[in-house]
């Protein structure tokens, strides 16, 4: 049964009864009605019967005043006659208003009235007579006369009495029908409703239980679902904490116990703050809570860099996490959920992977660097010999000139070398021309061996905040990339633009590396930034392009290789984006630090 039914099942219980007993007060109104209306007519007759009675009475006193006049002819007597005589014409005037409706009943009265008038007239008579008494016969008129009186009322009480017993009996007839009625009435709509009661009853009973079983089985579905939730989110390898909308922690799995020293027991309605203690690794200030930075953006969110875990007894977890907020049906946010792990043993890792490198850059550009060095120290040597055996000045100033000369390409190379590792304490304005310039000087070898040539599109006026050491590696990798694919007597071309100010990126610099060579495949385009991937063989190590995702991204920028369409650099480009003003931070920086 679903809602609606039920919905209706309940008006019909509610409107069905009541509807019955409305038709049984309905019927029991007719008949008390009925059985009213019978009492009127009854107490009617019973009206007329007193008023004949009365009627009678007044005739009869009227008599007795007449005889009293007869027998002492005293005249006072005759003024209780006269008053009695008034009284009696208002009685035939009520008594006639009362049987208006009855036409035998109005015969009858007109039968006492005629009768009346002639013993009236007869009284009349009597008064007139000078000697009353002396007359013996107009005692025995008089008496006839009222005797017809008599006889008329008597014969209008009769009927009276007959009408009123044949009223009574319908009267106790009416009443005896209403009695019954009310019982027989009472008994039907009683077994009626009880019936439809029961019927009723017996549908919502097992709607009830129908829906007991149904909630039963939903119950058990979601404690089991429930468990295996619990079992699922307590065996997974990252720890997981869940709080609700007041931060108050609600779960935590056996990860999330030991990383953060609590047990679920005693974490249970503790604030997330208190339980989960984050502060940023480097600096040791207070990590934003994960749970005001939800609610404040209501979405998934992830932490910051370089965020580390104070456990409860001390120790201490560099982690990566993300939190997201858990809502109802109606999209409210009802509580949060944390997932993190434990990244310490990754980022040093990645510090090794990127420390080796360097060295790896170092080590590849150290031929080259020796062979620029030795060349100019060579010729420093070959100048001082020469200048031992010159004994005319402007020839020994001219060997000195060409002396200092090599010096200073010497002294150039070294401190570019020295630069790929010097890092300032905070981000820095970095001139991009001087940077690829130097970079292209410590290749300069390795350009020469090849036969490539490098076409230079960029001029003065491009800078940009950062760490210099860290875009030097970045440039350099990308270039000896450049000088690989492009092969012997190949062509690298190195363009730089302005960049303006867009809607997800704010005004900065593009530079452009293109190749003259085959280009890279789709296979290996989706692969290039992933650690370890290399194509290169046994002479890469596939760390290049990895570590130089890192440095750009953390200077707010982006990479993207694809093959040139258009131009006859048919090869690769690779290009960069750095913004004007930087997103990295001394403690984001991924190179050593030299002061």
């Amino acid at each position: 049964m679903n809602f609606r039914d039920f919905q209706r099942v309940l008006k019909q219980a509610f409107y069905v009864p009541l509807l019955a007993l409305a038709a049984l007060a309905g019927v029991l109104l007719w008949q008390a009605t009925t059985t009213e209306h019978a009492q009127i007519w009854l107490d009617h007759s019973d009206l007329v019967s007193a008023q004949v009675a009365e009627l009678e009475r007044r005739i009869i006193d009227q008599q007795t005043v007449l005889r009293g006049y007869e027998l002492t002819e005293d005249r006072a007597m005759l003024q209780a006659f006269d008053l009695r005589n008034s009284h009696i014409d208002a009685q035939f005037t009520s008594l006639r208003q009362l049987i208006s409706d009855n036409p035998q009943q109005i015969g009858n009265l007109v039968g006492i009235h005629d009768a009346y008038l002639v013993w009236l007239s007869f009284a009349q008579t009597v008064i007139a007579s000078p000697a009353p008494a002396a007359d013996k016969g107009l005692a025995y008129r008089g008496r006839d006369l009222m005797s017809a009186v008599r006889q008329a009322t008597r014969t209008m009480s009769e009927a009276e009495d007959r009408l009123r017993k044949q009223r009574l009996e319908k009267t106790i007839l009416l009443e005896r029908r209403e009695v019954t009625i009310v019982i027989v009435g009472a008994f039907v709509v009683g077994l009626a409703l009880s019936i439809f009661s029961m019927t009723r009853l017996k549908k919502v009973s097992r709607a009830y239980q129908d829906s007991l079983d149904s909630l039963q089985k939903r119950s058990t579905e979601l404690y089991e679902s429930r468990e295996w939730l619990h079992t699922t989110l307590r065996s997974i390898g990252d720890a997981v904490i869940a709080c609700g909308a007041d931060s108050g922690v609600e779960f935590m799995n056996s990860v999330a116990e030991e990383l953060t020293g609590w047990q679920m027991g005693e974490a249970r309605g503790k604030p997330l703050q208190q339980v989960f203690h984050i502060v940023n690794e480097f600096t040791r200030e207070e990590a934003e809570s994960p749970v005001e930075k939800v609610r404040r953006q209501n979405a998934v969110i992830g932490l910051a860099n370089h965020t580390a875990l104070i456990s409860r007894d001390g120790s201490e977890y560099v982690i990566d996490d993300s939190a997201a907020p858990i809502r109802d049906k109606d999209g409210t946010m009802i509580g949060i959920v944390l997932v993190f792990r434990d990244v310490t043993d990754q980022k040093r890792t990645e510090a090794a992977l990127i420390a080796n490198e360097k060295l790896a850059v170092a080590g590849r550009l150290a031929a080259s660097i020796a062979h620029e060095i030795h060349n100019p120290l060579d010729s420093v040597a070959n100048l001082h010999y020469l200048l031992e055996r010159e004994n005319d000045p402007a020839k020994r100033s001219e060997y000195l000139e060409m002396a200092q000369q090599e010096l200073k390409r010497t002294m150039q190379i070294s401190r570019t070398m020295l630069n790929l590792y010097r890092e300032p304490n905070a981000p820095i304005v970095v001139d991009l021309k001087e940077l690829l310039e130097g970079v292209l000087l410590l290749l300069q070898r390795r350009l020469d061996n090849q036969g490539i040539t490098v076409q230079r599109d960029f001029d003065s006026g491009f800078a940009v905040e950062g760490f210099p050491a860290e875009l030097r590696q970045v440039f350099a990798n990308l270039i000896a990339n450049a000088v690989d694919a492009a092969g012997s007597k190949g062509r690298i071309l190195i363009r730089m633009r302005g960049a303006p100010a867009e809607e997800l990126r704010g005004a900065g610099v593009v530079i452009e590396i293109l190749d003259s060579g085959p280009g890279i495949s789709n296979q290996a385009s989706q692969k290039i930034f992933q650690p370890f991937f290399t194509t290169k063989g046994d002479q890469g190590t596939g760390l290049g392009l990895w570590v130089s995702m890192g440095i750009v991204q953390k200077h707010g920028g982006t990479i993207r290789v694809e093959n040139t369409i258009d131009g006859d650099m048919r090869g690769a480009t690779v290009r960069v984006y750095l913004p004007a003003r930087t997103l990295a931070t001394p403690s984001s920086r991924s190179t050593l630090h030299i002061s």
